[in-house]
């Protein structure tokens, strides 16, 4: 099983960065050959794509909403603790699913992974 990691550092509304490797994802869940193992690990700025109940009704896409479909096809998400504490994030705000973790966790991740991803 190959494992993957991708890691996220923009807003996700500030650009499409985090729009498109949300799409990347979720294609390679849909069109992956053999079984792969995702994780998501937000950091920065992307920590606030994982809030609940955002609104975006002038756009044509929803982060929370692909995030929430890559969970329930069994694709991780974690967040950086340290990132979520200086934006005032805490685990009552998150989509169900999402988990707040922290750098030691990011070092595993990153070390058990085939293929790790930066955005």
């Amino acid at each position: 099983m190959t494992t993957i990691l991708t890691v996220l550092h923009d807003s996700p509304y500030g650009s499409e960065k985090t729009y498109n490797a949300l799409r990347i994802a979720l294609a390679l869940q849909e069109h992956a050959d053999t079984p792969i193992r995702q994780r998501l690990f937000l950091m920065s700025d992307a920590v606030v794509a994982a809030l609940s109940g955002q609104h975006t009704p002038d756009l044509s896409y929803h982060i929370g909403q692909m995030l929430e479909i890559l969970m329930a096809q069994g694709v991780e998400v974690h967040l950086c603790k340290t990132c979520c504490q200086m934006r005032g994030v805490d685990e009552s705000r998150l989509i169900e699913g999402a988990q707040i973790s922290t750098l030691v966790e990011l070092s595993r991740f990153t070390l058990g992974s085939d293929k790790v991803i930066h955005v």
